[in-house]
């Protein structure tokens, strides 16, 4: 597989915080910077959501078990600093330990570091990370499901399987859409890892469960079609006032299959949010104009670092795995996404850490080999490999050392 030769001497190993990577520090810095950034410039031109009335007590009990939850948090955050500042920096730094245990795992550096700094360094994620919320408890959670995810694919334990099933359990609770589908995806990764090997290949599970899954929609699809076009469109339609400048009123989805027949339009315009017209009306919506078009750009990405993916195990956990979760949370994200650019960009914040997965596993990936390069056999010895030649030559060195084929 490789020409043989003499093995170079070996480069100064280089840390995934250090020169070439994320450093740990400089998330908590970020979130922070995010926090001044959204409570002294950002809350002039509009306002930061429910953040205010958690703090205060602002809502009663008729409320959602979620929104009390939320509001008993940042009640008693609020009552330890005696600061709103300070207690949406306490919000902040749950979200970045959360971006921070991420780190720890997937150690990014190189190409793979870029995607998750472009969702980082966008307002869209920033604003509503880094202030009290749903959200920020939300991205928090992901954060650490995400790591314990990519923990557990690197030695499976107890603990790290606990953490990923309470962070389900949580994101659930606090946005049930976005955590039911990456609890979704967390059965089919272990399913992957801890589960029997199926000789079938990608193509023919992907037919299998494509199969399987229009067989459950076609069952369902009575109790589905009146939940969408009875409850969520409805719904979505009423969460938006029709005096903010942000409405869209000339969008009317009232039908489940006018919903669906709209995706490829409406799924991109909830992802980017302001279009270019609603810029000329309000400039203030340029950055998050942008922001969104990073965003989408990074979802493309994604799903094309999925697709080239080593072929095995990775690229079924990304394209049985992860694609069809994200495409769940994306779908049940666009009525609440195209009704009003500036509700939008809240509602996405919650999933765009997701966003960045792909490249998170295909750095670990890079890491291990990196880590194990020492105790590699004889042919992985007397090459000097990279990333992208560990990731191309098709096997995991753990993998390796295991004797299990992918």
């Amino acid at each position: 597989m490789f020409e043989a030769r003499g093995r170079p001497a070996a480069e100064p190993r280089r840390e995934a915080g250090g020169e070439g990577g994320v450093r740990k520090l400089n998330v908590y810095l970020l979130m922070f910077g995010w926090t001044l950034f959204s409570v002294f410039l950002y809350s002039r031109f509009s306002t930061l959501g429910d953040s205010h009335g958690y703090m205060t007590g602002a809502f009663d009990d008729e409320h959602a078990a979620r929104t009390l939850m939320i509001m008993h948090i940042a009640e008693t955050v609020m009552g330890i600093v005696h600061s709103e500042l300070l207690a949406h920096m306490a919000f902040a730094g749950f979200s970045a330990t959360g971006v921070v245990f991420l780190i720890k795992h997937a150690k990014p550096r190189g190409r793979y570091r870029w995607p998750l700094l472009a969702i980082l360094l966008t307002p869209n994620f920033g604003v509503w990370a880094s202030v009290s919320g749903r959200e920020s408890m939300f991205i928090g959670l992901c954060g650490l499901f995400m790591g314990s995810v990519l923990g557990y694919w690197r030695k499976p334990s107890l603990h790290l399987a606990l953490l990923a099933l309470i962070c389900c359990a949580g994101m659930i609770f606090i946005r049930s859409p976005y955590g039911i589908g990456m609890s979704l995806f967390w059965l089919m990764f272990l399913a992957y890892r801890s589960g029997p090997r199926i000789g079938f290949t990608l193509g023919v599970q992907a037919v299998l469960f494509v199969a399987a899954g229009a067989l459950v929609v076609s069952l369902g699809w009575p109790f589905l079609d009146a939940y969408i076009s009875g409850d969520v469109l409805p719904t979505a339609v009423g969460y938006f006032s029709l005096g903010s400048d942000n409405t869209r009123t000339w969008i009317h989805l009232d039908t489940t299959w006018e919903f669906l027949a709209s995706l490829w339009w409406s799924l991109p315009l909830a992802l980017v949010g302001p279009t270019p017209a609603e810029v000329l009306a309000r400039p203030v919506m340029f950055p998050f104009f942008l922001s969104g078009l990073v965003i989408m750009g990074s979802f493309l990405n994604s799903i094309l670092v999925a697709f080239r993916a080593p072929r095995g195990l990775v690229r079924k956990i990304l394209l049985l795995g992860w694609l069809p979760a994200m495409l769940m949370i994306v779908i049940a994200y666009v009525p609440f996404g195209i009704y009003n650019s500036g509700s939008a960009i809240r509602y996405a914040s919650c999933f765009l850490l997701f966003l960045a997965f792909p490249s998170m596993m295909m750095s670990a990936l890079a890491a291990d080999a990196r880590d194990e390069e020492g105790q590699l056999p004889p042919l992985w010895q007397d090459h000097a490999f990279g990333d992208d030649e560990v990731l191309q030559a098709g096997r995991h060195p753990l993998e390796l050392n295991e004797g299990k084929a992918w």
